[in-house]
């Protein structure tokens, strides 16, 4: 005994009308297109509004360090003030620092008073707070050198000098909260200080000594 069966097989409707159908079709297909299009197009909307999202919160978080350099008078006396200051719009985070005298690096303010002025000052005559691993918020500073014209009249001339001087060089490097990092001497005031992924410890770190203490 064998039986038959019976197979259906669906057909898209059609009206009969080969006009007809086809402009259906077309509609289909460029509801289709257009569909797409707008998917596209909204993706790449998207992607912008991102992208520029995340510049404007990277520009709110931005550090900038420079150098500020002078003489001032405090309390009726003359003081050098050597000075790094943060005019970003973000906290910097100094990761490293090195000072240089004509093309040597020093690893303390004692070190480089000896080699830019001939003059042995003893530590306490001067002031220097600048040190690795410390915040710098915007809109503030902190002192990497500060000299009373007292504490050494002959010092505070020749130091008045070596901070204008081409042979100096202060060379930071600090990141943004984001760990977005710079590098760059902040004596030369450029407006754009190189990018780097990364802060190293240089070869002779200018850190009065104090990373060996710690270690």
């Amino acid at each position: 005994m064998s039986f038959d069966a019976e197979t259906h097989v669906h057909h898209a409707h059609k009206t009969g009308h080969s006009r007809l159908d086809m402009a259906v079709a077309f509609s289909a297909l460029f509801v289709s297109v257009v569909s797409l299009g707008v998917a596209i197009h909204l993706g790449h909307t998207m992607s912008s509004m991102a992208d520029a999202n995340a510049r404007l919160v990277s520009a709110n978080s931005w550090p900038f360090l420079s150098s500020g350099m002078g003489t001032e008078t405090i309390g009726g006396e003359p003081k050098v003030r050597m000075r790094v200051v943060n005019a970003g719009v973000g906290p910097a985070k100094i990761e490293s620092a090195e000072l240089f005298w004509k093309g040597v690096a020093y690893r303390t303010d004692h070190d480089f008073l000896i080699a830019c002025c001939g003059v042995d000052l003893p530590t306490g005559k001067y002031d220097s707070d600048l040190v690795q691993n410390e915040i710098l918020r915007s809109n503030s500073d902190i002192a990497f050198l500060e000299l009373k014209e007292s504490a050494n009249p002959a010092l505070f001339a020749k130091l008045q000098q070596a901070m204008l001087s081409p042979d100096l060089k202060l060379i930071i490097c600090y990141c943004s909260i984001f760990d977005e990092c710079w590098k760059s001497d902040i004596t030369t005031l450029s407006l754009t200080p190189p990018r780097v992924k990364s802060c190293e410890r240089p070869k002779v770190p200018f850190d009065q000594g104090l990373l060996d203490r710690r270690a």
